[in-house]
């Protein structure tokens, strides 16, 4: 067994990525964007897509909060899982798993090994994206086949697409591809134009460039994708 923790856990990292693509847009763009997570709050907590309070989309939000106040930010423990997927023997399972293990007080054991064993059963930028960011946290080389998978994801627009028959990019997987990208210290084009395409008049991040609206998960995607795209 592995001790994990070598490293500033993963989730700090995601948490500093946020901050920096927070800061990096202007004033009057960081109250838009403050302006809309409040408004998808309620005193039940925060809602998702179709207007109801959601423990999902909770965890969104209050990441978001974290990120806007730079206190918050140097006290709170970072959190983001996702419960369901947790516990099943998959790659999202493993890749949250990997995640607690990082933050336990105890140093939670993770077989290195088991980087050779774990596989998507269909090929997903996220998928990708979760190896090969345990991979580098380990301080495992990343399978070269994965990198150039990720790459041939992107488009001329500089999006990422979620899989090779995917028609249209989108945020979600253009943010996780980027963070990965920059993570594993590996070559990336440049993607800010597209993400600003998708940012709406209402302060929040549109999923794709067909979608007209958008939620606190996608405000996360939005930061996320503009803080790993500064060169």
């Amino acid at each position: 067994m592995k001790r994990v923790g070598m490293k500033k856990p993963l989730l700090y990292k995601v948490y500093k990525t946020l901050r920096r693509g927070w800061r990096r847009m202007t004033p009057e763009a960081r109250k838009s964007v403050q302006a809309f997570v409040a408004s998808q709050k309620t005193a039940h907590g925060y809602m998702n897509a179709g207007g109801h309070p959601d423990a999902y989309y909770q965890q969104f939000g209050e990441v978001l909060e974290t990120v806007f106040s730079p206190v918050r930010l140097l006290t709170t423990k970072p959190h983001l899982t996702v419960q369901e997927s947790r516990g099943k023997d998959t790659v999202y399972g493993w890749f949250f798993r990997f995640l607690e293990a990082e933050l336990s007080v105890e140093g939670l054991g993770f077989r290195v090994e088991n980087l050779g064993l774990i596989a998507p059963s269909v090929m997903t930028t996220n998928a990708v994206c979760c190896i090969l960011a345990v991979a580098h946290q380990t301080g495992t080389s990343p399978d070269a086949a994965q990198v150039e998978w990720l790459h041939q994801r992107q488009d001329e627009t500089g999006g990422f697409r979620a899989t090779e028959q995917a028609p249209i990019p989108d945020l979600l997987s253009t943010a996780v591809a980027l963070f990965t990208l920059r993570l594993i210290g590996a070559e990336v084009r440049e993607a800010t134009p597209f993400i600003q395409a998708h940012w709406l008049d209402n302060g929040g991040f549109a999923p794709t460039l067909y979608d007209d609206y958008s939620d606190v998960e996608y405000v996360f995607y939005g930061l996320l994708a503009l803080g790993s795209s500064i060169k």
